[in-house]
């Protein structure tokens, strides 16, 4: 098992008392919908505030923190803008990507699946309740802290006994799920990044295949705040508790491969990259965003309890961050 410091977070998810930069943004194809959106997600337990769309998201909100939970673009734009606005996201440093949230009145099916391959993390058809509002909001908050607080562990936690060649490591838990991340992510070319995919990886090979929470479950369970507590219940219980995630890491010359195994039933790996991912939910985001955005290659074997990513490039010995 691993044993080393976490990152400290507070009960908000942030890893300082220090606003951090903007890393929520609702955008949208109706102005009417936007603006009803700001007292929605006020109403849901969340600071926000009516921005204008910027034009791109390269450096929006990080010159000057924003003040607010959410943003939220008060000019609609349409089906066409939208995809080359959520491309322009990828000019953000990756450590710093920001979670959109789209609403969709008007959008076909095909415009949709498109929003989401160009980035969108999630999307709201419109009018939308305020329970799977507050459920999304939530989620791509949540899904910010996290990556905050793994990413400055890295920062603040320079390698200083040398590179890591090889290793296998077991694990049970998320909290160990998290350590593993920052110390494998630390030796891996482009270490935020890749910190944050196997973290993606990790948890769900706990949450979904050791613990056997289905994506329906965790979203009810995400809603009504007993995600952590039912973790923590089958941590302990009978066939849960004696599994074990088992990770492979290994240096080459040109990459770091990552391997990762769980004891869990598996899932329709094929079937699930195949099909659109519900997007108006709090969970189901994570295997898309390792895949697309943290490592070169992620490949599942099997029943769907074996993977294993790709991360060209060779780490720099002193943990600093390489372009890839």
């Amino acid at each position: 098992m691993i044993e080393s410091a976490s990152p400290s977070t507070s009960s908000s998810g942030h890893a300082s008392e220090a606003r951090s930069p903007l890393r929520v943004l609702i955008l949208g194809d109706d102005a009417a919908d936007l603006a009803g959106l700001v007292h929605q997600v006020r109403s849901s337990g969340f600071s926000a505030t009516l921005t204008p769309t910027p034009a791109s998201l390269g450096d929006f909100g990080l010159e000057s923190a924003v003040d607010a939970d959410v943003a939220i673009g008060a000019e609609p734009l349409g089906p066409g803008d939208l995809v080359e606005l959520l491309r322009s996201a990828n000019q953000r440093p990756p450590q710093l990507r920001l979670r959109t949230i789209v609403e969709t009145r008007h959008l076909t099916a095909t415009e949709r699946r498109q929003l989401l391959k160009v980035g969108a993390d999630y999307l709201l058809p419109m009018p939308v309740e305020d329970a799977p509002l507050r459920r999304v909001v939530h989620a791509a908050l949540m899904a910010a802290a996290t990556s905050d607080s793994i990413q400055d562990y890295i920062a603040s936690h320079k390698i200083t006994v040398g590179r890591l060649i090889s290793g296998v490591f077991e694990l049970r838990t998320v909290d160990e799920a998290e350590k593993l991340a920052t110390l494998l992510g630390s030796h891996c070319p482009s270490p935020e990044r890749s910190a944050v995919g196997i973290w993606e990886l990790l948890s769900n090979a706990i949450e979904h295949g050791n613990l056997e929470i289905s994506q329906d479950e965790k979203a009810l369970l995400l809603e009504n705040g007993t995600f952590v507590d039912e973790i923590a219940r089958r941590l302990h219980q009978s066939p849960y508790a004696d599994r074990v995630a088992r990770v492979e890491f290994r240096r080459t010359q040109s990459a770091v491969r990552v391997r990762i195994t769980d004891q869990g039933p598996g899932f329709d790996y094929e079937r699930f990259f195949g099909a659109d991912t519900p997007s108006d939910r709090p969970n189901g985001r994570g295997i898309g965003i390792a895949r697309t955005m943290c490592f070169d290659r992620l490949t599942y074997r099997g029943a769907g309890n074996d993977v294993e990513a790709v991360i060209r490039g060779r780490p720099d010995v002193n943990n600093e961050t390489q372009s890839r």
